[in-house]
């Protein structure tokens, strides 16, 4: 199976999930989204509120370009991808912390399967939970200190070939940003 029939496949299989959750939500059985409490980042560095950016992903079977929402704060890295009922082929969002350790995320009201990629401070691949099980609080930690985590569709880095050679290039917000951030981090 090529790579499109692969996300031709997983994108119906996605569709089915999202009518039923769609479903479950409209007669009240899924929990209604819930207030979360500030979050603070060093001062002088506002928080991106969701940005937009793109990311573009390199491996041997070609050069793919995400769109990506960015997670710069503790609430926001709180929050993630839960309660979408659909994350969409190309999609993702992109978890910045201010320094590169241990990462560990669950999939507590996350309705989709998700592959967490863990990024070094340097672009590098550090490790992938694949394929993450929604609505789970087991912990997916990261094999080595990374900076970043990058969520996108369940399946998607193994039909991509994600592996230690893949390029990570970030976008011109998501550069500025961490400009800005290390700059403030240095003082």
């Amino acid at each position: 199976m090529n790579l499109r029939g692969s996300l031709l496949m997983r994108l119906q299989m996605f569709a089915r999930i999202t009518f039923g959750l769609w479903c479950l939500l409209a007669v009240g059985l899924l929990p209604p989204v819930q207030a979360q409490s500030t979050a603070q980042l060093p001062e002088g560095v506002e928080p991106m509120a969701f940005g937009m950016d793109i990311l573009t992903i390199t491996t041997e079977n070609g050069r793919f370009v995400f769109d990506i929402e960015v997670a710069t704060t503790p609430q926001q890295h709180a929050r993630g991808l839960m309660y979408r009922p659909v994350l969409g082929v190309s999609k993702g969002m992109l978890f910045i912390f201010q320094r590169e350790q241990m990462q560990a995320f669950w999939m507590a009201n996350t309705l989709i399967p998700l592959d967490m990629i863990f990024i070094s401070a340097d672009a590098k691949l550090v490790s992938i939970q694949r394929e993450a099980t929604p609505l789970s609080r087991t912990s997916r930690p990261s094999e080595g200190p990374a900076r970043f985590v990058l969520e996108i569709d369940g399946g998607e880095a193994a039909a991509l070939g994600i592996d230690a050679d893949t390029l990570f290039e970030f976008g011109p917000k998501t550069i500025d940003y961490l400009e800005r951030l290390d700059a403030l981090m240095a003082n």
